[in-house]
Parts: C-alpha cells; sequence; structure tokens
C-alpha cells in the first residue's frame, strides 16, 4: 500500500496460516484460508449457561490449538483471538479464563486461555479477573461425561480477598468445549459467591459421549 509521497511503501504482511498469500485488512489470516476455517459463531445452551462458540472443533483449528497448547506455538494465539473476536462482544464487568491447577501450570508454562482473555480485554476495553484458583486433580483429557462432572466438583476457590471485589457480571473464556463440566462448575462457584451473570466464550466445541 502506497501512503503519501512523503511516506514509504508499507509490505503487506504474509497469511500466518499458509504463508504465501497477504493478510486480509485487519486479519491475521488471508481470504482463502478464512473461508477453509470450520466457522461456528453460534451461541449454544450448556444447562442454563450460554456458550459462545467460534469454530467447530475440525480442521485446521483441531491442529492449532494443539500446536498453540501444547507446542509454545504462541504465534498463533493471533488466529484465535481472530475467531473470538468475530462473536458477540459480551457486555460484561470482567472476562475471567478458566484457570489452570498449579500441577498443569507449571507443566505446560502458561494459561492459554488466559492470554486470550488479556488480548479479548484489551481489545474490548474489559478487564481481565484473575481471583480464581483451581485445585489440582484428574485430567479431564479422556475422561468420560459424567467423569469430567465429578472430577471438577469442588475444584476452585478465592484468591486471598477477592470475594469483596467480585464483579457482578461475568465472561468466561475457554479453549475447547467438550462436555461443558468445567464451565458449569466454574459458573456454580462463581454464582455461589455472589455474581449475578455469567456467560461464556470458546475457540472450538466438540462432541464427548
Amino acid at each position: 500500500m502506497i501512503h503519501s509521497a512523503l511516506g514509504s511503501i508499507q509490505p503487506c504482511q504474509p497469511c500466518l496460516l499458509c504463508q504465501v498469500c497477504a493478510a486480509a485488512i485487519a486479519q491475521p489470516i488471508c481470504g482463502g484460508c478464512h473461508r477453509d476455517l470450520p466457522w461456528c459463531r453460534d451461541t449454544r445452551w450448556v444447562q442454563d449457561l450460554a456458550v459462545q462458540i467460534a469454530f467447530d472443533y475440525a480442521w485446521p483449528m483441531d491442529r492449532l490449538i494443539h500446536l498453540y497448547k501444547y507446542q509454545d506455538r504462541l504465534d498463533l494465539m493471533a488466529v484465535l483471538q481472530f475467531g473470538l473476536t468475530q462473536l458477540q462482544r459480551p457486555d460484561v464487568d470482567a472476562l475471567l479464563a478458566v484457570p489452570l491447577s498449579d500441577a498443569r501450570l507449571r507443566e505446560r508454562g502458561f494459561n492459554q486461555s488466559h492470554e486470550l482473555a488479556k488480548r479479548l480485554g484489551q481489545a474490548w476495553q474489559i478487564p481481565v479477573w484473575t481471583g480464581i484458583t483451581r485445585l489440582d486433580g484428574l485430567r479431564q483429557k479422556g475422561l468420560s461425561r459424567s467423569e469430567r462432572l465429578q472430577n471438577v466438583a469442588n475444584v476452585f476457590s478465592l484468591e486471598g480477598k477477592s470475594n469483596r471485589s467480585l464483579p457482578t457480571r461475568v465472561a468466561l473464556i475457554d479453549d475447547v468445549l467438550t462436555t461443558g463440566s468445567t464451565l458449569l462448575s466454574l459458573t456454580q462457584f462463581l454464582k455461589q459467591h455472589g455474581v449475578q451473570q455469567v456467560e461464556a466464550m470458546v475457540i472450538a466445541s466438540r462432541q464427548i459421549k
């Protein structure tokens, strides 16, 4: 793009996925990759919790999420954030990333949902709240729905004096919706401590029996 005669030529950024075509304006990916992504852009109810979903958990989104979470591909965060920003901006007082236990945080090195929440908070001008901790428990991966529900019961707690300043309306941020057990458990915990409205946003959704 050529600006004024006094300006300089600004090269287009390559698409973050194909690395061949130029990224579309205000996007990290090109138009072709944008069309090929498994968009969902839907709101689904998990019991009484409304969950906005950016993508179906299908190729290539499943691979991108895996690389981001487990292989430190933080450069892919821009694609995941872009997907979430295509959803409706939540009318809430704070964003809250689903917390990781201390053991999982040490193992992974970062909370993938919290990093996304920080970027979304900047884009939407919504504070990110970090007043919840998660106790160590069994791994969710590979568990049945009933096992997941039992596994996340009573695993959340408030940090220090956080219960004195809980936001009234909260949007939960997570990566993948499977059974919804974690989101439901966290929602119940928040409402027990005075939060009046809870909704959720996830990158992708998949079904599990």
